[in-house]
């Protein structure tokens, strides 16, 4: 069996990284960094590419996951997200709206090939944020405080997770894939939906509870 390259290597170094803070990423986007941070240490050193990769140590590469992750330090990566403050009322006829679209963009994921586990994992991912959202509507009572219809608190960093993913499938749907056996018609209607949610996910996020 032929030796892996450094490359290989070293990709599967820094997903597992950024796996290990609680988030993903494609292995393509992945090899695209890693280019990218050789090319700029090469070139800040003036030295080749191949004296450049000696100086990404596993250190470096955990260095580089930190600030992967760190960009998205809003939705607070790695935490327990069941133990976070909920300070985010959001109605709960609009949650059902969020359950279904979440369940829409793993359809639409599940027809990705360039990448599939990434893709696994992204799904993964998308089902445990379902799974958040359901055993944190089951731990509490609706009320009517914040909106004039019945309500829960959530935390601000799940919403801005299902908001990303939300993101994801717009973008998905508007480059041409349609989901695992979707109705391609309805499925034209999709990105609009997603981004309108988006939005208001973005909006609840930010808002305080009422005293």
């Amino acid at each position: 069996m032929a030796a892996r390259s450094w490359r290989e290597a070293r990709i599967d170094d820094l997903l597992a990284a950024v796996s290990e803070l609680g988030m993903t990423m494609s292995r393509a986007a992945a090899g695209e960094l890693l280019d990218e941070r050789v090319q700029f240490v090469a070139n800040q050193m003036r030295v080749t590419p191949a004296t450049a990769r000696t100086y990404l140590t596993s250190e470096a590469l955990a260095g580089m996951a930190r600030q992967i992750v760190f960009g998205f330090v809003e939705e607070t990566p790695g935490a327990d997200l069941m133990s976070a403050p909920r300070t985010s009322a959001v109605p709960v006829r609009f949650l059902g709206r969020v359950v279904a679209g979440l369940g829409e963009v793993q359809r639409i994921l599940m027809v990705e090939r360039d990448d599939l586990e990434h893709t696994r994992d992204r799904v993964a991912q998308i089902a445990h944020t379902q799974s958040h959202l359901g055993l944190l509507l089951t731990d509490q009572v609706a009320t009517i405080d914040f909106y004039d219809e019945p309500s829960v608190q959530l935390p601000p960093a799940l919403l801005l997770r299902v908001a990303r993913s939300l993101e994801t499938g717009a973008d998905l749907v508007e480059a041409g894939l349609v989901g695992y056996e979707a109705d391609p018609q309805e499925s034209e209607g999709l990105p609009s939906a997603f981004r309108r949610d988006v939005d208001l996910l973005r909006t609840m996020a930010g808002q305080e509870k009422r005293p």
